[in-house]
């Protein structure tokens, strides 16, 4: 039984994992090969800069169709789509010209919203006991992703094409798509095995997902239902006061995330005399060092028995350096690149492990979630097309990154008042 139980987690493990490989590196992808797009489509620095929002905004405004699939068809079916859109989108941005590369662009966010929606019900409904575990190791995933997307974009476009090195990506989309569909059929609300496999508390904490999720239907023949997101009274006032302070920091983190994510390939080409291949490969620091903030987020917490505000302290201070350091010593960016990826990975795991600490069910789960990725997502998605037209209108760096500081300064804020929030009943992580 140890052993069957060891390997079925591991697969559980590999499919989650591969699922969030892929759930940035497209977007990632972009800022190395921006001077190869421009001249080949014609697009302005600001209309760039939409090609990295487009998706975001999607995050925002397609999260409660998003949240309405899942009720409809379950997570597990939910996320072929996600896989099946990404590769359309991708496609589509690389070799339809600039039309194609807007509409792929909306494609692709369509599809990612998916994954968003999905990561956080996920872990809640089958890691409930390991939640600060398992939020990091998907953030971590991402990050694994993007980390690969920033370094080896540009490399792979002076081999074949900024096209080809764009559509490459999708032999990995493959693979996790094949993982996913053999370990979360798209018949079940869970993983292939069954509950009799779990023994003892497991099997019974699987048993109360289970009815959580019968309980959440409102709609006959549906396998769960609907998924309500708005903030109605089945969301505790505590929880709700938290739900939206969790909003605008959730909001401020991905402006600064973002528009750093597009435009530090091209800060470092224009002030450190880099090429685009070894920026590319500089900006990668931002993705590989989120690989360790997510991680890192759980570790102190075992180790230590650090908090929520403690460990918000510690990856928001690392935010706010990021731009802060390029702004008074550009010639650090490598300190400051370290400590704002592992700022950026870690601000993700901590906003979302508190929420489904707090949450008293899987249903409020999903309305926080859902509410706080909806309008974070839809204000985030600004960064980028503000901060390029800044740095298109000023003819230097300064104004945009002096934009990002004091959008994670507010950022931090709202997230020391979101974790003060009291009066929940915080559930085991």
């Amino acid at each position: 039984m140890t052993r069957r139980i060891s390997r079925t987690a591991a697969l559980a493990l590999i499919a989650v994992g591969l699922m969030s490989l892929n759930s940035r590196a497209p977007v990632v992808a972009l800022g190395p090969v921006l001077g190869d797009i421009q001249r080949d489509t014609g697009l302005s620095s600001a209309v760039v800069g939409l090609l990295a929002s487009i998706p975001v905004l999607c995050f925002g405004l397609v999260t409660p169709a998003a949240a309405w699939l899942m009720g409809r068809i379950g997570i597990n079916h939910a996320v072929l789509y996600f896989f099946g859109g990404l590769a359309a989108g991708v496609a589509i941005r690389s070799f339809g010209g600039a039309p194609g590369a807007l509409v792929g662009t909306v494609v692709i966010g369509v599809a990612m919203t998916i994954v968003n929606v999905a990561t956080p019900l996920l872990v809640g409904r089958d890691f409930p006991l390991r939640a600060a575990l398992m939020t990091g190791v998907t953030t971590a995933a991402v990050n694994v992703g993007t980390t690969l997307a920033s370094a080896l974009t540009a490399p792979l476009a002076a081999a074949i094409g900024w096209q080809g090195s764009l559509v490459s990506w999708l032999g990995l989309t493959a693979i996790a798509a094949g993982a996913w569909f053999f370990v979360f059929p798209p018949g079940k609300d869970g993983p292939r095995w069954s509950d009799s496999d779990f023994p003892g508390r497991l099997a019974k904490d699987a048993v109360r997902r289970r009815a959580e999720l019968k309980a959440a239907q409102a709609q006959p023949g549906t396998e769960t239902g609907p998924l309500p997101i708005a903030p109605t009274p089945g969301i505790s006032p505590a929880n709700r006061r938290m739900m939206w302070l969790f909003t605008v920091t959730f909001a401020l983190h991905n402006v600064g995330y973002y528009a750093m994510t597009l435009w530090l390939p091209s800060y470092l080409v224009q002030t450190q005399g880099m090429t685009p291949s070894a920026a590319g490969l500089g900006a990668s620091l931002l993705q590989v060092f989120a690989i360790a903030g997510p991680l890192l987020v759980p570790a102190l917490a075992h180790l230590f028995g650090w908090g929520p505000m403690r460990l918000f302290a510690l990856v928001a201070a690392c935010w706010v350096v990021l731009p802060a350091g390029l702004l008074v010593a550009p010639g650090l960016w490598v300190l400051w690149g370290v400590l704002g990826g592992i700022a950026q990975g870690g601000t993700f795991t901590v906003v979302f492990t508190v929420v489904i600490n707090r949450a008293r069910s899987l249903d409020e789960n999903r309305r926080m979630t859902a509410l706080i990725q909806s309008v974070g997502y839809a204000v985030a998605s600004t960064g980028p097309i503000i901060m390029g037209g800044l740095h298109e209108a000023a003819g230097n760096w300064q104004a945009p990154l002096a934009l990002v500081l004091g959008a994670l300064v507010v950022m931090a804020a709202s997230g020391f008042l979101a974790i003060r929030t009291r009066g929940t009943s915080p559930r085991r992580a």
